[in-house]
């Protein structure tokens, strides 16, 4: 369940996009690259659509199936 919130400043989307864009150089030098689901989530969280911890159990969620 995601609840509505007011939009990230530019800042805190630039501190998000860099946490993202971490995850996925960190994933990519496992050898695995990011599905289109959690590419989704990503870009939610990015823009301030969802917090860290529903990202996480979201994509957990997808995971699992």
């Amino acid at each position: 369940m995601t609840t509505k919130r007011k939009a990230v400043t530019a800042e805190e989307r630039t501190r998000r996009l860099a946490a993202v864009d971490g995850a996925r150089a960190n994933v990519g030098l496992e050898g695995f690259k990011p599905d289109a689901s959690t590419e989704e989530l990503a870009r939610r969280y990015v823009n301030g659509e969802i917090s860290m911890a529903e990202l996480l159990s979201l994509s957990e969620r997808t995971a699992q199936h």
